[in-house]
């Protein structure tokens, strides 16, 4: 009967039923598309809150890292801070250092100038009060020698001006000083040997005495005589106006004779040239007119005087003034 039914439903009727069993699908459909789409929308809502929670966890993680990276960039800018401080305080040290060490070097040279200057002196000193050339080129020599270990450049100058100085002095005629001085202490010592020209002669030896008895008138007379005859003795005289000496005018001439050569050797010794020659000069006059000329005594007393009078005692130009001034400068320059 049901299938009469339906073979009696109008065609309206199966369009509606169609339609609404496809409606039905569809809507079936839409709902298991939904569910779908709602399956996937929580998977993705599970899987965003799980990247949510990862990115904060990593998020945490990244703002602890920043936070343990700015207390390390804190500390590290502590630590360059103090590193910095610490190098301006090292940099302060190092130019006080360069300071001191420039003034140690300053006052070293300064040093050294001021020995080298106080030997120059030393020879200046020794050429001009006592003309000994030789100690004053040790003291050159020394002060060269000395340069030459330092080998500083601003030392250069002075080694050449002291190396000057040497060569200068070296072709100086040097006069011998201490053969001059032994000659006037052999003169001085000799003076006491000198005759003088109104010395009497010894008397003669008195004869022995005859073996036997003598006479005693004949012993008497002779004796007389021989009173009177020294009473009066006759002698030639080389100069007639020379008058008898003393024994005590004597004495005092042998020592004022003394004294000149004394003088003489003391003007030597200080290269006064003009003061030696007056002593010699007074000593051979004194020596040629008061002592017998014919004594071999007298005549090389003499013969020594002539020969002394002519020596020079003095040197020409014998001064360092250029080791000076350059020593000078050189302190100059270390100042």
């Amino acid at each position: 009967m049901s299938e009469n039914t339906a073979e009696n439903t109008p065609p309206t009727s199966r369009l509606a039923w169609f339609g609404l069993v496809l409606a039905g699908a569809a809507i079936l459909l839409a709902l298991g598309l939904a569910w779908m789409a709602y399956d996937r929308l929580q998977t993705m809502e599970v899987q965003l809150a799980r990247r949510i929670g990862a990115f904060d966890a990593a998020g945490e993680e990244a703002r602890a890292a920043a936070k343990a990276a700015n207390m390390a960039l804190s500390d590290l800018q502590g630590r360059l801070a103090t590193l910095e401080s610490t190098g301006q305080e090292t940099q302060n040290q190092q130019l006080a250092l360069n300071a001191m060490y420039q003034d140690i070097a300053r006052s070293q040279d300064e040093r050294i100038v001021a020995d080298l200057e106080q030997t120059l002196l030393l020879a200046q000193q020794q050429l001009q009060l006592a003309g000994n050339v030789k100690a004053a080129l040790i003291g050159l020599d020394a002060a060269a020698t000395r340069l030459a270990q330092l080998d500083k450049p601003q030392f250069n100058g002075l080694r050449d001006a002291i190396a000057r100085d040497m060569e200068r002095l070296k072709l100086l005629p040097a006069a011998d000083i201490v053969s001059l001085n032994a000659r006037l202490e052999a003169l001085i010592q000799n003076v006491d040997r000198l005759k003088p020209e109104s010395e009497t002669e010894p008397p003669p030896k008195p004869a022995p005495a005859a073996q036997g008895a003598a006479d005693t008138l004949a012993r008497f007379s002779a004796e007389a005589w021989k009173e009177f005859k020294s009473l009066v003795r006759i002698r030639r005289l080389d100069h007639p106006d020379l008058p008898l000496l003393a024994p005590s005018q004597l004495y005092f001439l042998r020592e004022n004779l003394k004294l000149r050569l004394l003088s003489a050797r003391m003007s030597l010794l200080q290269r006064d040239e003009t003061a030696f020659r007056n002593d010699i000069a007074a000593a051979h006059v004194w020596t040629g007119r008061y002592f017998n000329p014919r004594d071999k005594a007298t005549t090389a007393v003499l013969a020594s005087l002539d020969e002394m009078v002519k020596v020079p005692v003095v040197l020409q130009d014998a001064e360092i003034n250029v080791s000076l001034k350059a020593a000078q400068a050189a302190r100059g320059k270390s100042n």
